[in-house]
C-alpha cells in the first residue's frame, strides 16, 4: 500500500511488530489473569505467590474445556452490544460541536462531533436513577458478568481491527503515517486508516473513548455496589 500519498512507515512505536504482538496477546492475558488470579474462587488478592502453585492453577484451568467455554457468556455479550449501541445512538442524537481536525496530506480536514462528555453524563444519570430506584444490588450484574463482558469486548476489538485493516486496502484510502508498515500485526494495532467512517465516527477512536472508558466507570460502580 506504499505510494506518494501513503508512504511506508519508517519509524516504529511500541518496539515495532514484536512489541505490537506482545501487546496484542499480553493485554488480554493480563486482563483475564487479574480476574482469575484475584477472584473469590481463587482465594482473593493477592494470589498465591508460589510459582508452582500459580503454574499448577494455570495448567489446570487452560487444560479444562469447560473453563474455555465459561469465558463466553451470551447474556454478557448482548449487554455489551446494547451498551455499544447506546454509545452510537448517543453520539448521533446528543448535541455537540463539530470541530475540524488537523489538515490532512490531501489538504482536507475531518469533522469531529464532540459530545463524549454528554454521553458520559447521560449514562451516569441513567445509572444513578437505576440504583436509586432499584437499589445497589440491582447494578451488580457487571461484576457478576465481568468475564463475559471482557470476552465480548475482546471479540469486538478483534473484529474491528480486522475490519479496519481489510478496509484500508480499498483504493483511495488515506493511511496514517505511523500505521502503514506492511506488517499485519503492527498495522492492526495502530489506526492504519484516517477517517474510517463518515463524519469521523472513527471506530478505533470511539471504541476506546466511549464504549470502553465510560464502561470502566460503570464497572467500578458495579463493583462498589
Amino acid at each position: 500500500m506504499a505510494s506518494d500519498l501513503n508512504p511506508r512507515t519508517t519509524h516504529y512505536e511500541f518496539l515495532g511488530p514484536p512489541g505490537a504482538f506482545l501487546i496484542s496477546i499480553g493485554v488480554p492475558i493480563a486482563s483475564y489473569g487479574l480476574y482469575f488470579g484475584c477472584s473469590e474462587s481463587a482465594g482473593g488478592c493477592p494470589p498465591p505467590l508460589s510459582f508452582s502453585a500459580l503454574s499448577d492453577s494455570v495448567i489446570r484451568s487452560v487444560s479444562n474445556l469447560d473453563w474455555w467455554k465459561d469465558l463466553w457468556d451470551t447474556d454478557a455479550s448482548l449487554l455489551y452490544l446494547g451498551w455499544y449501541a447506546f454509545c452510537v445512538v448517543a453520539w448521533a442524537i446528543l448535541p455537540g460541536d463539530a470541530v475540524d481536525g488537523t489538515t490532512l496530506r490531501t489538504g482536507g480536514k475531518l469533522s469531529y462531533k464532540i459530545n463524549a462528555f454528554s454521553t458520559f453524563l447521560l449514562a451516569l444519570g441513567i445509572t444513578s436513577g437505576w440504583i436509586l430506584r432499584n437499589g445497589p444490588e440491582s447494578f451488580t450484574f457487571i461484576y457478576h458478568k465481568w468475564v463475559g463482558l471482557l470476552t465480548a469486548s475482546l471479540v469486538m476489538s478483534v473484529v474491528q481491527a480486522v475490519y479496519v485493516y481489510v478496509a484500508s486496502f480499498k483504493p483511495g484510502k488515506l493511511l496514517a503515517l505511523g500505521g502503514n508498515s506492511g506488517n499485519f500485526i503492527y498495522d492492526e494495532l495502530l489506526p492504519i486508516e484516517i477517517g474510517t467512517d463518515h463524519l469521523s465516527f472513527e471506530l478505533a477512536h470511539e471504541h476506546v473513548r466511549r464504549a470502553n472508558i465510560d464502561l470502566s466507570l460503570h464497572s467500578g460502580t458495579s463493583d462498589a455496589s
